[in-house]
């Protein structure tokens, strides 16, 4: 039986735009490369991913951006206008504003498959135009922006909201998403079997089934899984 896909935006399809970024650094004095501000990125959001299992939650944009900003190496009296400056431009127009040629090659296999798919994220509202203007709404059946919705993962609600409106049970479905606290987790509580997208192998001692990036997708959801299995529901490890 084919499940039906739900996949995260950010970090997942959607990604900012870290040649914009760049530029602004430079303009400040620091020129860091692409591939470096990448993959701090992604050690930010593992660090936040491991606050969030100790109880912390709080999280914002500016507070992302200082604390890349801080990782990446720009001096502390430098920190806050720049991340002042990028929360500004996010707010003017969405940084989340590029694609991978991976994405849209691994959402071409999956349509040809048949596969059905909508996308669930955290997010302001702006998901809907950003798959839009990216050329990727066409793939996905529905959106659900936890901004629009009134419910934000890792609360079940948001994920039972699209079941409910998509007509779906857990057991039908599977989620896919980068971070462990919100969306593995998040998405195990509403049921559904959860995989990690993890790029840079940085949750690789912790449990469930991860992929580097949604171009491993179509290979994974026609391979033959045992998807109720404590692999794709980590949540049972947590007790």
């Amino acid at each position: 039986m084919q499940r039906y896909l739900f996949i995260d935006a950010g970090w997942t399809l959607v990604f900012p735009d870290c040649d914009l970024i760049c530029n602004i650094l430079r303009d400040h004095g620091y020129p860091i490369a692409e591939e470096r501000l990448e993959r701090t990125m992604a050690e930010v959001i593992y660090d936040h991913d491991e606050l969030l299992g100790s109880g912390r939650r709080d999280w914002n944009t500016k507070g992302f951006f200082e604390w890349v900003l801080e990782r990446a190496g720009v001096l502390a009296q430098h920190v806050s206008p720049i991340a002042g400056r990028l929360e500004t431009l996010n707010a003017e127009r969405s940084i989340w504003s590029t694609t991978r040629a991976w994405v849209r090659d691994a959402l071409v296999r999956l349509d040809a498959l048949g596969q059905r798919m909508s996308v669930i994220s955290n997010a302001d509202g702006r998901v809907a135009q950003e798959l839009t203007q990216l050329g990727l709404a066409p793939f996905f059946e529905a959106v659900f922006d936890s901004h629009v919705v009134g419910f934000a993962k890792p609360d079940v609600r948001v994920f039972q909201h699209a079941m409910r409106e998509l007509g779906l049970q857990p057991e039908d479905c599977v989620y896919v998403g980068d971070m462990y606290f919100i969306d593995v987790l998040g998405a195990n509580r509403a049921g559904m079997a959860s995989v990690q997208v993890d790029r840079y192998g940085l949750y690789d001692t912790w449990p469930g089934v991860r992929i580097p990036t949604v171009a491993s997708l179509p290979d994974l959801l026609t391979g033959d899984q045992n998807w109720r299995s404590d692999a794709f529901f980590p949540l049972r490890a947590e007790g």
